[in-house]
């Protein structure tokens, strides 16, 4: 064999080897290269539904085994202090709130008309536990989601366990019936595919609120992304290694070369109902466990927050994060969510 036959036969094989990778590699779960940056996949909303598989609902096993949860007693419940005056007239200053409370993306922006703190503060965000049926409803936009430590044969050491956690405290812990969804939108066939969760996700997740009228409150739970050399986002609650975590609201606007171009393809009529939950999360957040929760990032897309007013996309953890860091943080959300949407 000549030389220039070696030099083409070696180019072929390397061809052939790189598609191979390519191939396998659309097979595989990759958690190190999605950042909360890359949900812009929500752009391709209006491309062809796709099927997805594994849907499935889940009632937290401790509960199912005790439909007659006892009552947590009312001194038990976590309380908010009220703000004093100082601090809401702090809250009022825009830039206070763009440095402390909100990190806006460069690739949006954030408008003084969005946040009208008088209106957020006064909003009654209170649920009717008393409703027959579930009051929470929990899912997972990104299932395939895991930890530094996950198993990857087992999904339930990956976001499918955190939610399931938080489902299982808030109805032992706090008498809030949860419904655990455990659909997977970033799953066709069988092969992972995260472009176009957000769309497949949607007709479901909608006549799951259709089938049942008494759910009040929706979390779609995600893990962040972060680069390799990120350091874990940790806190301690309670002396325990925690992963922090931080409410996504989108607006549903763009912001390039100094102008802002509205996304009219996904409209969200509960916009400024996310941002009001959302910021009031933070504020019981940033009073109950100082340095839990990062700021409420805010993108240009809407992701899964068009669908009920007291909607959040919830960030736990990073994928450098352990499984168990991520549990850590659960008691300390469900404590937060009850003092905002308990009596």
């Amino acid at each position: 064999m000549n030389k220039k036959a070696v030099i083409n036969a070696r180019a072929i094989l390397g061809i052939m080897l790189f598609c191979m990778a390519v191939a396998f590699s659309a097979r595989v779960s990759s958690h190190e290269d999605f950042n909360v940056s890359t949900y812009s996949f929500e752009a391709d909303e209006h491309s062809d539904e796709a099927a997805f598989s594994n849907l499935y609902l889940e009632k937290p096993p401790a509960i199912a085994q005790n439909e007659e949860a006892e009552q947590v007693p009312e001194q038990s419940r976590p309380r908010l202090e009220p703000l004093t005056q100082e601090y809401i007239a702090r809250l009022s200053d825009f830039d206070y709130l763009t440095r402390s409370i909100f990190l806006t993306d460069p690739r949006t922006k954030l408008l003084e008309t969005d946040i009208d703190i008088s209106e957020f503060l006064a909003t009654d965000f209170t649920i009717d536990t008393n409703m027959p049926g579930p009051q929470v409803l929990i899912f997972h936009a990104h299932s395939m989601e895991m930890f530094a430590d996950s198993d990857p044969d087992d999904p339930m050491t990956g976001v499918f366990g955190v939610g399931r956690y938080l489902a299982e405290i808030l109805e032992t812990q706090h008498n809030i019936n949860t419904l655990h969804f455990m659909g997977r939108f970033d799953v066709v066939d069988g092969i992972p595919q995260r472009q176009g969760s957000y769309e497949r996700l949607e007709p479901v997740i909608r006549q799951i609120l259709t089938d049942n009228p008494s759910i009040q409150v929706v979390i779609d739970l995600h893990r962040d992304g972060v680069g390799p050399h990120v350091e874990p986002m940790v806190t301690y609650v309670n002396g325990q290694r925690t992963a922090q975590i931080m409410f996504v609201n989108g607006l549903s606007r763009r912001f390039r070369n100094g102008e802002i171009i509205p996304v009219q393809w996904l409209p969200n009529p509960y916009q400024q109902e996310n941002l009001a939950f959302s910021f009031n999360l933070q504020l019981a957040a940033n009073q109950m466990y100082p340095g839990l929760a990062r700021r409420i990032y805010l993108l240009e897309y809407r992701y899964s927050l068009q669908m009920a007013p007291q909607s959040i996309l919830l960030e736990v953890g990073a994928q450098n994060n352990t499984f168990q860091e991520a549990l850590n943080a659960m008691p300390p959300m469900a404590n937060i969510i009850a003092a905002v949407v308990l009596e």
